[in-house]
Parts: C-alpha cells; structure tokens; sequence
C-alpha cells in the first residue's frame, strides 16, 4: 500500500493523504460507494438549497469532455451534467449521482478536500489517494450560505487528466461565488433539518452537522413526528410519561434552541424548517405501500437507547409495520436488507428457503439462524 507522496506534493494534499490514510482508505482497493438510488437522489435534489443554482451552475461551467457536479456536505454527488462519453466513463468508477466523495471514505479528491477544508481545491492525477482515479484531474470550490456563512455544498469540473484547462479551477471558483450571489438576490431563506435517528444519531442544520444529546434527538423526533407543534405540557408526556415536567422540557428547548436559532418557535414548540428523517422516509414508503423502499429506508431501530414513550411507540410501530411488508412481499432484496438491521430467526428462515444453496449467501444466512434460534 502506498503511505507516502513524496517531499514535492503540495501541503494541501499531503495534508489530504493524512487524513485519508487514518480513516483506512485503501489507495488500491476503495471505490466510492453508492448511497442513493435515483428516486432518493430525486427527493434529495428537490429539498436541496443549491437546486435553484444548478442551471446557473450547469450554464457557466459547460465545457467539452468534462462533467460538471454538485454535492452536499456529507460528498453526496447530487448533480452530475456535462459530456456524455465522459460522464459514461465516470459512472465505471463511481463518479456519479448518489455516491458519496467524502474524504473518510475515497480519500483526497477535489470534492472531499473542499469540504474538508472549506476552500477551493484542485487535485491533478496522482494526486487522488486511490490509484483508479489517477487519469482524472478535478477542481471544487465550496458554496456557502451568503445569509449564515453555512457551508451547503461544493461544486466541481471534473475530466480527463488531458483535456483539463490550467483555468477550470479559477472558473469554477468564480461559478461558485456567482452561485451565491444568485441565493443571496432571489433564494429565500428555508432551513433544511435532516434527521438519521435510525440505528445512530445525526442531524445537521442546513448542512452544519449538529452537536445533539440523545435527549435533544428525542425532543427533535417528537416535534418531526407533530409538525402542527406541540405544548410543553404535551412534550412532557411523550418525553417522560406521567412523571415529566413542563419546566424540565423548556429548559430542555431553550439548550436546544442554541443549535437550532430561529427554526425552533414557540407557542406551540415547533420546527421552522424543511424536516427530512430517516424515519420519516420509512413512515412515508409505508403507508404509500412500498415495502421495498421502506426496508431500504431502515437502517435500525430508532433511537435505539431512549427510553421516551413517543419514541419507543414508533420504534415498535416501524420495526412491525417493516417488517410485516417483508415478508408479505417475500422479496429476497427486501428480506436481505431488513435482515442486516437485526437478528430475525422468522426472516432469516424465509431467506434461508429462498436462496439456493449454492449461493454463498445462504451459508451465512443458514450460519445466523442456529445463532438466533439458540
């Protein structure tokens, strides 16, 4: 494995390969990973602040034999446009919508290092930690809220190690700052809160990931589930039963209003705020129906470690609902999918009948029912 890029690299990128290196990015073995499929990129792009940038975007940055793209905080690419032979020779490896380019899971990359440095970014060939991507060379420049200074994303020019201009990176650079004076002239200001309670705890504020307490997720799920609000009295009983206090919960909104500034209102308490969760998706695929978007939806059970009556009534309330439609529908994705969110000896059953026995699968599959039958 490569762990040195020589004494000449620019401090941007040694800095980069560091970073990369400790997060156990393999330079011969990682390829980004796909996060999204593109009926979630959809919903994705539509709740997005910088959607209403892109035409703008795609219009200043249209060059032959290069791709144009646009992410979210996280290194989610959620626009790609531009040359069709190359973005056809970017999706064999990954460059594409709906994977993810951060640098903790591909290593240095335009992208990623823009957002991890929160400046503009260029990486030539062998720069790029992993080997596969050594014919491209890449240029991103992070757009920021110009109301709050908040970072929303990055945009990149993308091409062949050969056909990129020395000027890309200057005129993506300016793309961005022109992106941001089209948010700060005719983008109102809606805050976008992304809730992922399943299985974990993340949250971030229109892109700022945020510092939550198990008991400030509680309060967020609460308010998410009731978007009309809902009275401290009313937060009391969902978040301690009948032994919660009215007093206890305000003090609880006010630290929470710290993080959140003016998307938590008062009177009733709610969220000022486009509100995407993990669990929501999962009540949305549910009651449309769809099974097999729900069990791609559920990652876990929901806040797993709390103890408030609201969120272990959803809890139960999703892991039934999920996985009754799984096996209702008897889809072998969808019973694969629900079956790494825990050990279920009824699925695993149903899998274990599904799959042929020569698929590999069915050994470990066949290997987790004996361990939860025991």
């Amino acid at each position: 494995m490569v762990t040195d890029l020589g004494e000449a690299a620019r401090p941007v990128i040694a800095e980069s390969w560091r970073r990369s290196l400790a997060a156990r990015v393999d330079p011969d073995r990682h390829e980004a990973p796909v996060v999204y499929a593109p009926d979630e990129i959809a919903d994705l792009r539509g709740a997005h602040p910088l959607a209403t940038t892109v035409p703008l975007l795609k219009h200043t940055l249209s060059m032959d034999e290069t791709i144009m793209i646009v992410t979210d905080t996280r290194g989610h690419i959620l626009w790609c446009e531009g040359d069709n032979r190359v973005r056809h020779n970017a999706e064999r490896v990954h460059l594409t919508e709906g994977s993810r380019w951060s640098e903790d899971v591909i290593g240095t990359n335009a992208m990623g290092t823009a957002l991890a440095t929160d400046k503009p970014v260029t990486v030539h060939s062998r720069e790029h930690l992993v080997r596969t991507y050594h014919g491209w060379t890449c240029a991103a420049s992070p757009i920021h809220d110009p109301h709050t200074g908040l970072l929303l994303g990055v945009v990149d020019v993308s091409g062949p190690l050969k056909t990129m201009h020395p000027a890309v990176a200057q005129l993506v650079s300016a793309a961005a700052r022109l992106a941001e004076h089209h948010l700060r002239q005719f983008a109102p200001r809606q805050h976008v809160l992304t809730l992922s309670f399943l299985g974990g705890l993340h949250a971030d504020l229109d892109g700022r990931p945020l510092s939550l307490t198990l008991r400030n997720a509680e309060v967020l799920t609460a308010l998410a589930l009731h978007p009309k609000g809902l009275t401290a009295e009313q937060l009391a009983l969902l978040l301690y039963g009948e032994r919660g206090n009215p007093t206890t919960v305000r003090a609880e909104l006010h630290r929470l209003r710290a993080q959140l500034g003016g998307v938590l209102l008062t009177r009733p308490y709610r969220l000022d705020a486009v509100v995407r969760g993990d669990f929501l998706d999962v009540r949305t695929a549910l009651r449309s129906g769809d099974a097999g978007k729900a069990t791609r939806h559920y990652s876990g059970e929901l806040l797993p470690r709390s103890d408030a009556p609201v969120i272990r009534e959803e809890r139960v309330d999703l892991a039934a609902a999920v996985r009754k439609g799984v096996l209702e529908r008897g889809d072998l994705d969808a019973l694969l999918s629900f079956a790494d969110s825990g050990e279920d000896a009824e699925v695993l059953e149903r899998l274990r009948l599904l799959l042929p026995a020569t698929d590999p699968r069915h050994a470990l599959v066949s290997s987790r029912l004996r361990r939860a039958l025991e």
